[in-house]
């Protein structure tokens, strides 16, 4: 049997749910706590473990999913503030890379050789892989939709960049909308209700709503890859500089990463609504950063768990 497992509940845990719902074998699902043991890992039943984050105990075999792209901010060994523990690294028997290209990097920081990291492709890219917007079904499609996603800060990074949501609020238009999706680790954003800008759950999938979307507004998330895969052009909104530094970020920000990034409200704005289309700098950054992801990661995954169990 195989044991699915991430910190996260599993609608908000993409790669994992990708390969769970294809996977026709045997198997169970159970949401851990990175830090404290599970009697489901110790309970004998599993060979095989798939995770979406580092281990710290085996019942088997384990396949490392991890949950986003490798190649924004510095992670694992290689954060200031590293929560993964090496002497745990050798749990990982293999570790999934979204693209050739991050396999040193991901060996790297999963303290892991790097025959043992392999670029299947990121699972949750195979549900998105040639949609088009109204594909997700959601409310995005009806407006123009910007959607926002900061990504985590821990306590010892910079906090959020403040944003005058009011002065934002007060120009869009009635046919555009904000939306604001905080980390799943994260509180709430909006501090009241506002006309044109409206804050969703941190929870569940998240897909479905970036393939309605027109345009991805995040700091450092690599959410923007995902919206690259669809097509959907990205600004990046960050006043606050220092983030990098303290965190470290893989390649060069902004630069190789998107080619628009606003510096306070009234550039964001204008960015936002002039946003059309990627340039060279955004598909660069999706081939290197998500070059296995062609719409049959889940299989491959699959082929490995079968070949391993």
């Amino acid at each position: 049997m195989i044991l699915f497992t991430s910190t996260r509940q599993i609608d908000g845990s993409e790669n994992i749910k990708a390969v769970f719902d294809a996977y026709h074998g045997s198997k169970d699902f159970v949401q851990v706590d990175p830090w404290r043991h599970h009697p489901a890992i110790r309970s004998g039943r599993y060979s095989v473990m798939v995770c979406d984050e580092f281990p710290t105990e085996s019942p088997g075999k384990i396949i490392n999913l991890l949950h986003g792209f490798a190649g924004g901010k510095t992670s694992g060994l290689d954060q200031p503030h590293p929560y993964h523990s090496a002497r745990n690294a050798d749990l990982q028997d293999y570790v999934i890379a979204p693209s050739v290209d991050v396999v040193n990097l991901m060996a790297r920081f999963c303290g892991v050789p790097k025959d043992r990291v392999l670029p299947l492709g990121a699972p949750r890219t195979d549900r998105y892989i040639g949609k088009l917007k109204g594909d997700g079904g959601t409310e995005f499609a009806q407006k123009k939709t910007y959607f926002y996603l900061p990504t985590y800060r821990s306590k010892e990074d910079k906090p959020l960049p403040h944003i005058d949501w009011k002065w934002l609020d007060d120009r869009l238009n009635d046919d555009e909308l904000l939306a604001v999706r905080p980390h799943p680790m994260s509180g709430k954003l909006l501090d009241r209700p506002y006309r044109h800008i409206r804050e969703y759950a941190n929870g569940g999938l998240l897909t479905p709503w970036l393939i309605d979307c027109d345009v991805v507004i995040t700091d450092y998330s690599m959410a923007m890859v995902d919206g690259y895969l669809l097509d959907k052009p990205c600004v990046l909104f960050e006043p606050n500089e220092g983030y990098t530094w303290t965190r470290g970020m893989y390649l060069n920000y902004p630069g190789d990463y998107c080619s628009r990034y606003a510096r306070n409200e009234e550039e964001l704005l204008d960015l936002i609504r002039k946003a059309d289309g990627l340039t060279e700098t955004e598909r660069e950054c999706a081939r290197l950063l998500a070059g296995a992801c062609d719409g049959h990661s889940a299989e491959r995954v699959i082929r490995l768990i079968e070949e391993i169990k």
